[in-house]
């Protein structure tokens, strides 16, 4: 660039120089007019004019008119200098200031000492006009000019001076046809400097205007002109039209990335003209980039790497919008040109690969379309396999997912002698959050629950939705305590559960624990064994962890062994396994209905305490809790009718009494049971049937169960009304003392139940509301030692029962019923003092037992609303 430049400004010296000459030679041959002649002219014309005006003034002899006459002209003309009238004699007869200095010319004292001697007059003039003027200090009177004041050492050469800058004039003057004299004017020159005399003023400044303005043009010119010349050197025409030849478009490019040259087929192509592409950087194109954007990037330009880097790119994709707003597509090659030192640009070509792009494009639409198709299907096929593996509400394995993967997990552990173990979880009172909370309630929970056993268990165990509120967790590579570690952490983190709506449920589970050693032929007998500790779990008060024990197999409930002595044969016609079935039965059917039941039967034991024996209180309690069992065969729309019934409806109720008397007698063959039921309706009927009865000939079994019956019926809620407080049901009974229920009968009852309503209101638990949760043989077991303890303190037999007390504790013991252990090892202590028992003491803490005992009866009674929860599973799985 310098190089061209420097080139540039010579050859346009060089042509300024050439228009010199001949500006100078045009003015030389006469062809610019020479602006001094014309000046000289004007001059000689302007005093011509003045010498015509002054003659009046020279006849006339007004020397001072003409003084001031010429001193006007020298203030009013810059170039005019002095004027002078000089006479034929030399006399001034009237001067400007500075005449005579101005007139005199150089060389001229010599002459004129010479003169001066030879003439007298001439000398006292001339002496006279020297020491005027001439004198080494000259008159104050007179000032002299700078331009013309001389000095001692330079007086020759200032004459030199003042006559190449002074031009002199004189016009002759002629009165009366003699010359009378000179009118003397002399002007400054207007040439000056050492080509003042060659040149005049107008020439000059035509010269220098024609060299300034034709460098700068000239330059500019030659510029262009080289810049021509330099492309075309690049890319002769010849080459051009064979470039223009090619099948592919062409861009030749020099080292700034500029276009030198683009050839038709590119130009055709896009749609461009030669000339907005001359001199155009290749990059602002409009390049049309991955992500879409109309933005150039040099880096990513194939053409830059080959001016920069020296090497060439092959095979970069390219996309260019068009004149015509198409996006094509082109391979594109770039190869840099010149020497290694010497970058002089690219080659670069385009083939235009749009129609490949296009099939590469709708090629990879289908591949994509396949992909999305087989991750679709993928998709569809993972969910399918989620829900036929895993349970839709919890996200658990369901039960045949989780036993074919456990099937082969069991096979592998137990071939390799490794432990494996399974704990079974059930959300306690699920059926309650139900039906208090709604089951929308209840769903939650079981999200809730899942989502904690899956936390914690998932990833390297297996967790399983058994069925209904119950979850199966194996646990590959435990034994049994690291898997009761386990089950409690379960434990501990479901009881940290808490819900948003109801904010104030609190949940627990009962879990149990077993293992492979235990002999687990498969997979279902392993979680047997873990279901049965659950359930003994939940007999014990539920929230706890039991681990499989082997030597208790008989309370897990795995066999039922049949005990070994009776103490009453009539017990055994009243098993306690088929009064359960028939409650359960009527809970299914009437669930308030039976919790009345329960209720009576709790209220008949209190009340029969110090009236009957143990025995026959078992047999009342029986009798309580079947009083109502024909209500089975009752229709739904008599039996759940919110309103009074009909006396059609009555009749149909009253049958309840007939039916269940047949199911008593048909399954206990228990003539005293028989008896207690048969009375108890005959005193509810007496109004309508036997009017005669006697209160007397009644079993007292019988009438103690009616009261219970009616105090229960007034203070507890129905349909068509709200409970009575106690004081209400207590003179209620009290009215009809005497004539429906016996009087002492009832202040007995009363006087019963008084302390256990106190203790209530004031929120103390009491016996009557006490339950335990044990299995069937053990709550048999139970019954048969609550009659042999009371027959032996009422037989004061100490040995018996001690004895009788340490069994008991036993079998307390086996279940977890901690407050029945606790009771018995302390009869058991008490008694063992022999002959120093105290035996108020020891009475006392009997009838603790006894009460504590009587609550394990209630067990089954509760257990009702679960067997409705194992129905419901049922249902669920089915």
């Amino acid at each position: 660039m310098f190089q061209a430049v420097f080139a540039s400004l010579r050859l346009a010296f060089a042509l300024v120089c050439v228009g010199l000459g001949l500006i100078l030679g045009a003015q030389w041959l006469g062809f610019i007019p020479d602006s001094r002649l014309a000046e000289e002219a004007a001059r000689r014309k302007f005093c011509e004019t003045v010498a015509i005006a002054s003659i009046d003034d020279i006849r006339q002899h007004r020397w001072s008119k003409l003084n001031s006459t010429l001193e006007s002209l020298v203030r009013q003309n810059d170039t005019l200098l002095s004027s002078g009238l000089r006479t034929e004699t030399g006399t001034l007869q009237a001067a400007t200031k500075h005449h005579r200095i101005c007139w005199k010319k150089s060389g001229s004292s010599d002459e004129a000492k010479t003169a001066n001697a030879s003439n007298p007059k001439l000398a006292n003039t001339a002496s006279h006009d020297d020491v005027l003027f001439l004198s080494d200090d000259p008159a104050p009177t007179e000032l002299v000019p700078n331009w013309v004041e001389p000095t001692v050492s330079a007086s020759q050469e200032a004459t030199a001076e003042l006559d190449g800058d002074i031009i002199r004039l004189d016009i002759p003057i002629t009165v009366q046809d003699r010359t009378w004299g000179n009118l003397e004017f002399t002007f400054k020159s207007n040439l000056s400097g050492p080509l003042g005399n060659l040149l005049d003023h107008g020439i000059l400044r035509l010269l220098i205007f024609f060299t300034v303005i034709g460098m700068g043009s000239y330059s500019f010119l030659m510029m262009r002109i080289l810049g021509v010349f330099s492309r075309t050197q690049v890319v002769p025409e010849r080459v051009r039209q064979a470039l223009d030849t090619l099948a592919e478009g062409l861009l030749v490019l020099d080292k700034d990335g500029k276009i030198v040259l683009a050839n038709d087929n590119f130009l055709d192509t896009n749609g461009f003209e030669p000339e907005e592409l001359q001199d155009r950087l290749a990059g602002d194109l409009p390049w049309v980039f991955g992500n879409g954007e109309k933005t150039t990037k040099e880096a990513e330009l194939p053409w830059t790497q080959a001016i920069s880097q020296r090497k060439s790119v092959v095979g970069e994709i390219l996309r260019l919008t068009g004149r015509d707003g198409i996006h094509r597509v082109f391979s594109v090659n770039a190869g840099p040109i010149g020497e290694d030192e010497k970058q002089k640009g690219a080659l670069v070509t385009f083939q235009d690969v749009t129609h490949v792009e296009k099939h590469r494009l709708e090629l990879e639409n289908m591949l994509s379309m396949l992909r999305l198709s087989k991750d679709e299907i993928q998709k569809k096929n993972q969910e399918l396999e989620v829900l036929a593996t895993r349970d839709a509400l919890t996200g658990c394995l369901n039960r045949r997912a989780f036993f074919e993967r456990m099937e082969e997990m069991l096979t592998d552990y137990r071939s390799a002698g490794r432990p494996l173990s399974c704990f079974m979880v059930d959300i306690d009172h699920f059926k309650s959050v139900n039906d208090t909370y709604g089951h929308h309630a209840g769903d939650e929970v079981l999200r809730k629950v899942s989502k904690v056993l899956r936390d914690l268990h998932e990833e390297n165990q297996v967790v399983c939705r058994y069925g209904g509120e119950e979850f199966c967790v194996m646990l590959p590579g435990h034994d049994l305590d690291e898997a009761m570690v386990q089950s409690e952490r379960t434990r501990l983190a479901i009881m940290n559960i808490r819900l948003e709506d109801p904010e104030s449920l609190r949940l627990t589970a009962s879990l149990g624990v077993s293992e492979l050693k235990f002999g687990a032929a498969d997979v279902q007998s392993l979680i047997n064994q873990a279901d049965s500790c659950l359930y003994v779990a939940k007999r014990g008060g539920r929230n706890q962890s039991v681990p499989f024990d082997p030597d208790r197999v008989d309370v897990l409930g795995e066999i039922e062994s049949q005990p070994q002595e009776v103490a009453d044969p009539d017990l055994v016609s009243l098993p306690f396994h088929a009064v359960t079935a028939l409650v359960s039965a009527l809970a299914y059917r009437d669930p308030a209905t039976a919790e009345h039941s329960r209720r009576v039967a709790n209220l008949c034991v209190q009340a029969a305490d110090g009236l009957v024996c143990q025995r026959d209180i078992y047999v009342l309690e029986i009798a309580a809790l079947l009083h109502d069992i024909g209500k089975i065969g009752v229709p739904d729309d008599v039996l759940h009718k919110p309103g009074p019934l009909t006396d059609e409806e009555w009749k149909v109720m009253r049958r309840h009494n007939t039916i269940g008397l047949d199911m008593v007698a048909g399954t206990f063959h228990c003539p005293e049971l028989e008896r207690i039921i048969r009375a108890h309706h005959a005193i509810s009927d007496r109004g309508e049937t036997d009017r005669n009865l006697k209160l007397d000939e009644l079993p007292m079994e019988a009438c103690i169960l009616t009261i219970a019956d009616t105090y229960d019926s007034i203070v507890s809620d129905h349909a068509y009304r709200q409970g009575r407080p106690h004081s209400t049901a207590a003179l209620e009974l009290q009215r009809c003392a005497g004539k429906q229920f016996d009087a002492e009968l009832v202040n007995h009852f009363l006087t019963k139940i008084e302390a256990d309503v106190k203790e209530s209101a004031m929120g103390v638990p009491t016996t009557t509301g006490i339950s335990f949760a044990v299995p069937k043989p053990t709550a048999l077991k139970i019954g048969q030692q609550i009659e042999r303890i009371a027959e032996a303190m009422d037989e004061q037999n100490i040995t018996e029962l001690r004895d009788l007390a340490r069994d008991l504790c036993d079998i307390a013991d086996a279940s977890y019923l901690t407050p029945i252990v606790d009771s018995a090892r302390q009869i058991e202590e008490a008694a063992s003092n022999g002959e120093n028992v105290e035996w108020i003491t020891l009475l006392r803490q009997t009838q603790r037992l006894l009460d504590l005992c009587r609550a394990t009866q209630n067990a089954h009674l509760i257990e009702v609303e679960q067997e409705d929860d194992k129905v419901e599973e049922e249902l669920f799985q089915s």
